[in-house]
């Protein structure tokens, strides 16, 4: 009785500050998309140092061309929040089914980045910063808080193709902000060259593993068992009342 007075206690809260930005039922599928990310992340991090997995230099002439030009990484850090907002537009403006495909493809890329990370792990040479501007001071902290490992495929222009990939047929935004969004999905794409983040090749891996995943997601039923797991997790915290399914029916 009291974890379901306290489940109802939490509907109510959520209802009246959240739900009008993230629908209930897509909360904790949208919070785990950034856990997942993170643990597949540093987890593939610390095991390619903790056992000294050789690594790749992937590095061409073209990339060497690339100018350093520290500003870029203002575009590279916006994309942090570029992220969250757009992965909470996609959870408000698609359906539910939608959603979890999408919450499907996300997190299958991430294992797919993962696995790669470590059965090819790459690195990069980072140029030395000798500027004393706020940009080169940004990047500094960049390059001492990130590592050079997990670059191929980017998961940087991953998750930004991600996000347009997952409102780009939401027709109540309006149609400039969807191509303002691929445009700077764009932009980060050219960041991650320009604060020598990544190489070109891993803009390509990134943008293949996020069109592969959203694809296949597309056409496979595996986004059911993400979509049982957060109803569950759903119903554990919150308890319901009604389904979003009859809502969706009803509107």
């Amino acid at each position: 009785m009291e974890n379901r007075r306290e489940g109802k206690r939490l509907r109510r809260l959520y209802d009246a500050y959240l739900e009008k930005w993230i629908p209930r039922y897509a909360f904790f599928s949208f919070a785990g998309c950034f856990v997942w990310n993170c643990m597949i992340y540093w987890i593939t991090q610390n095991v390619i140092t903790v056992f000294d997995l050789p690594l790749h230099d992937l590095t061409t002439a073209m990339d060497q061309r690339v100018p350093f030009v520290p500003v870029w990484v203002g575009i590279y850090v916006l994309s942090f929040p570029f992220w969250v907002v757009s992965y909470a537009l996609a959870a408000r403006e698609n359906s539910r089914e939608d959603w979890f495909r999408f919450v499907f493809a996300d997190m299958a890329s991430r294992v797919v980045c993962g696995l790669i990370f470590l059965l090819y792990p790459t690195t990069n040479v980072r140029p030395v910063i000798t500027g004393d501007g706020f940009w080169d001071w940004a990047m500094s902290v960049i390059y001492a808080a990130d590592p050079p490992l997990d670059l191929f495929p980017s998961i940087h222009c991953l998750a930004s193709l991600m996000c347009w990939l997952g409102i780009r047929k939401c027709e109540r935004l309006p149609l400039w902000y969807r191509r303002c969004t691929l445009l700077f999905a764009v932009l980060i794409f050219a960041s991650t060259q320009f604060t020598k983040q990544h190489y070109l090749v891993d803009i390509f891996g990134g943008t293949a593993v996020a069109l592969g995943c959203f694809i296949l997601s597309r056409h496979m039923h595996g986004y059911r068992i993400v979509e049982r797991f957060y109803s569950w997790l759903d119903l554990k915290v919150f308890g319901r009342t009604e389904s979003y399914e009859e809502k969706e029916d009803a509107a």
